[in-house]
């Protein structure tokens, strides 16, 4: 209570600072009124009686000061003090600040950038409440992990646990959204009734779903706050009204709450629509149909531990109950803290390569800093020379510097928000509109904060201590200290410069192998011929209200009218585009006659695709064996299926597959033709089994056509469009090229490369100014040297010669260390790498190479200056 009471005293005390020493100085003039007058009362004369009372109270200024410290909080002041001096001092230099300004807003903001982008993709925790007690459900086949579901599954593991609270299931769809005469795609969740209730989510109008949602006739739907304002103009109304998705009523049950767009981040979702009402009878009580991931609720007070050997338990009496389908699958869980886990070491290995960028302009600030304490040594010298001590000269000069950081963190938010505008400009071309939700929330605040306390320390720290070891006789008298060993001893400056060097050369090392695996990469055989112009018309004649008759005869008339358009060479219908969004993941479970499938199992998922009889010739994938599909392969012959060269080595290594029979789904299918391995997801999946289906087999109410031109697409597209709206209007479709299809399929190569390699050219940019910096540097500090040896005889070249050959000493030592760190740190590269080893010798020669030509270019203008420097001018200067 006493220190409590005293810390309010001192407080008031230093809000009333002026008004409390006017107070004290009346009351100590009194005292030294009262001690004068009995001085002169001794006998003293005036000026003597009161030098007398100045001796006795101790001196007015050092007692002024005691009574400062007694009433106020001197630390404070002090503070406040050398925020004023600092922004004084800064703003004499405005050169020097502007450059330690911007430099240090080009790290932060890169950092802050890097870490709301990390934030966002992986450490956000799930969107509901008490997300800790969340836990995300997974299996483990012989195949390998995966997260899908079938809908049964879901409705015995919610039925039997008893560790978990609730289970919620939920499987991405599309559909698209009819207001008036415009339509747009949008994603949409299908899900369990209890969705909303296990992630403790409210609507903000209306409701969410119910354990009994409605009958098959009654369709509802929950829409986003987003599409609810964009849609809909924000219509309070619209609860309780229908609106139309791919062709059907559903009506609006409530709006979900701002900000809440579902569970799979950058992908956000505007529509939830209860699986029993949406999903065909067949297809809510088929096992093979695994298409829901589950997230379940842990019950209070029950570990993760606990719902995991619960969950194995249950997935073992599945695999016996269900042996077809889940036989020899176990059932696992991840918890939030184990996801986070995993998330922060991708995160930490993000994060490093943008730290090295912030760790090199720190080393440059640091070496700005101590070029401008070299011009303060006599400032220094006399604060010294006046009592001040050392700890005061530091706390002074690393106040300086968390200005600095303060104006660097300020700019490099502003730069970071900048960068967040370019999101849109830097995702893949895709159908739905998709994005993370960046924003500088408390957390990067937070940690932007922080590293602007880390920055100081990295930059300030040492300059600081650097400069308060000034020699003050020799500073007062102007001399240079140590201007002789200059060139002899290397300096901290340069020290710095040439980490800076070494980290640039790291990180253009790193872009190098990105990029040169990103050109391997280009070069990998699809399963297609990519030199076609290829156009993409994905259609939906279902939507339209056709059934799956009317649908395919639809699209039958659409390809032939396609085929017969001049420019066109080949048209052919597909369910299913390879390396797209469209659904490449299918599967089918397929059985072998004759065939030993892995643990004994029944069948196996293995992914297909639906085509036409064209679609080989089209795509420009060759068969290795047999033929494609015909005219003959109509819907009354004997099933046929192609499959791929991956499938025929993985079932039938040692002899022909032609001829050999498969299990689909209960329907054999005849082996009629091997075709070469296709990427189907991603260029760098390994080759994996894959089977064809005709088309005229296994109708589809949706499908794509594939239009091959002889040159340029762009009329293609143009009269394409004439003939799809002329036949009917109500059919939606969209357009896509190969060249966007290819944008996609490289895309997270093509921002690796690009990630690092703007990351590499930053640090090299900033590793430039630093080099420079240190040469002018050398090139001031030798001028009288410069001059003595001009006058002695010295040529133009040789001044340039000396001056440059510094420069590329100091590069050539950071370039060595950077090569040298660079192979020990590429290896960490080696999984992200494709056709490239961690230690290719062209991007390590490459970056080297690149660091030098630099270095060149930044020691040639001080050395031209300091070749143009005037003999008897230098000799002068003292």
């Amino acid at each position: 209570m006493r220190k409590l009471r005293a810390l309010l005293i001192r407080l008031r005390g230093l809000l009333s600072f002026h008004r409390g020493e006017d107070d004290f100085a009346a009351e100590l003039e009194s005292h030294v009124a009262m001690h004068t007058e009995d001085g002169i009362r001794a006998g003293l004369s005036p000026e003597e009686a009161r030098r007398q009372a100045l001796i006795r109270l101790g001196g007015a200024e050092q007692t002024r000061q005691a009574y400062r410290e007694r009433r106020g909080l001197p630390w404070l002041e002090t503070l406040v003090k050398d925020l004023r001096f600092g922004v004084r001092m800064l703003a004499k230099n405005p050169g020097f600040t502007a450059v330690a300004v911007l430099t240090l807003a080009l790290g932060i903001g890169a950092t802050s950038t890097v870490f709301t982008v990390a934030e966002a993709a992986l450490l956000r925790s799930w969107p509901a409440r008490e997300p800790e007690r969340l836990v995300k459900l997974n299996t483990i086949s012989p195949q390998g992990p995966d997260s899908l579901f079938s809908y049964p599954d879901y409705q015995d593991l919610a039925g039997q646990s008893r560790t978990l609270e609730g289970i919620a299931a939920y499987a991405r769809h599309v559909k698209i959204l009819q207001v008036g005469t415009e339509s747009q795609s949008l994603l949409d969740d299908i899900v369990s009734p209890n969705y909303f209730s296990v992630l403790g989510i409210e609507a903000q109008l209306g409701r969410t779903f119910t354990a009994a949602p409605g009958t098959k006739d009654e369709k509802t739907v929950v829409i986003s706050d987003s599409l609810w304002r964009r849609a809909f103009g924000a219509d309070p109304a619209l609860v309780g009204k229908q609106i139309r998705l791919t062709g059907k009523s559903y009506t609006v049950l409530g709006i979900a709450p701002p900000g809440f767009h579902g569970l799979q981040r950058g992908v956000p979702s505007d529509l939830w629509i209860p699986a029993a009402t949406e999903l065909p009878s067949a297809e809510i009580t088929d096992r093979k149909e695994s298409d829901f991931e589950l997230l379940g609720r842990l019950r209070p007070g029950v570990t993760a531990e606990q719902a995991r050997a619960e969950l194995d338990t249950l997935g073992k009496r599945l695999s016996q109950a269900y042996p077809a389908v889940d036989k020899a699958r176990n059932i696992g869980l991840v918890s939030e803290r184990e996801r986070l886990r995993e998330a922060w070491i991708m995160t930490l290995f993000v994060m490093t390569a943008v730290g090295l960028v912030l760790l090199i302009c720190c080393a440059n600030v640091a070496g700005l800093i101590l070029a401008r304490a070299d011009a303060r040594r006599k400032e220094i010298a006399v604060r010294l020379a006046l009592g001040a001590t050392r700890l005061r000269l530091i706390s002074q000069l690393l106040t300086e510097s968390l200005l600095l950081a303060s104006m660097g963190a300020g700019l490099g938010l502003l730069l970071a928000v900048g960068l967040f505008k370019l999101q849109p400009a830097l995702l893949p071309p895709m159908e739905i509109a998709v994005g993370l939700d960046l924003h500088l929330d408390a957390s990067v605040i937070a940690f932007t904060l922080a590293v602007s306390v880390l920055a100081v320390l990295i930059f300030g720290l040492t300059p600081a201590l650097q400069a308060s070891k000034v020699n003050s006789v020799a500073a007062l008298k102007g001399e240079v200290h140590g201007a002789g060993r200059a060139a002899r001893r290397p300096s901290v400056r340069t020290v710095l410069v040439v980490g800076q060097i070494a980290l640039s050369v790291l990180l253009l090392t790193a872009s190098g192998l990105l990029v040169r695996s990103l050109v391997s990469s280009r070069g990998i055989d699809l399963g297609f011929d990519r030199q076609k112009h290829l156009v993409f018309f994905d259609l939906s004649p279902d939507i339209a209200g056709y059934n799956t008759v009317h649908s395919t005869a639809f699209l039958e008339q659409v390809e032939a009218r396609a085929a017969a358009l001049p420019g066109v060479r080949h048209a052919s219908l597909v369910q299913r585009v390879l390396l797209s969004d469209s659904g490449g993941e299918a599967m089918r479970r397929v059985s072998i006659p004759g065939v030993q499938l892995p643990q004994g199992q029944p069948n196996v998922p293995i992914m297909f695709n639906v085509v036409d009889s064209s679609y080989f010739q089209t795509m420009g994938t060759r068969l290795l064996q047999g033929r494609g599909f015909t005219a003959a392969d109509s819907p009354t012959s004997a099933k046929a299926v192609v499959i791929s060269q991956a499938m025929a080595k993985r079932f039938w290594p040692d002899k022909s597959a032609l001829g050999q029979q498969i299990v689909s789904e209960g329907t054999v299918c005849e082996v009629i033709g091997v075709a070469e391995n296709a990427k189907i997801i991603h260029v760098h999946e390994a080759p994996e089994p894959y089977m064809y289906f005709p088309l005229a087999q296994w109708p589809h109410g949706e499908a794509t056509l594939i239009l091959e031109a002889a040159g340029d697409t762009r009329p293609l597209v143009a009269r394409m469009r004439s003939e799809i709206q002329g036949m009917d209007r109500n059919v939606p479709f969209q357009v896509r090229t190969l060249h966007s299809l290819m944008q996609q399929a490289y895309w997270s190569d093509q921002m690796g490369a690009g990630f690092v390699g703007t990351l590499g050219l930053l640090a090299i940019f900033v590793g430039t100014l630093g080099l420079y910096g240190v040469v002018a540097f050398v090139v001031n500090r030798r001028s009288q040297e410069i001059g003595i040896r001009m006058a002695l005889g010295a040529e133009r070249g040789d001044i340039l010669r000396m001056v440059v050959g510094h420069g590329l000493k100091l590069a050539a030592i950071g370039t060595g260390a950077g090569l040298a760190a660079s192979l020990l740190a590429m290896r960490l590269l080696a999984t992200m790498l494709y056709g490239v080893k961690p230690t290719d010798p062209i991007a390590f020669a490459g970056s080297a190479a690149l660091v030098i030509l630099v270095a060149l270019a930044a020691s040639w203008i001080p050395a031209r200056r300091a070749a143009t420097i005037d003999p008897m001018k230098a000799l002068r200067t003292e």
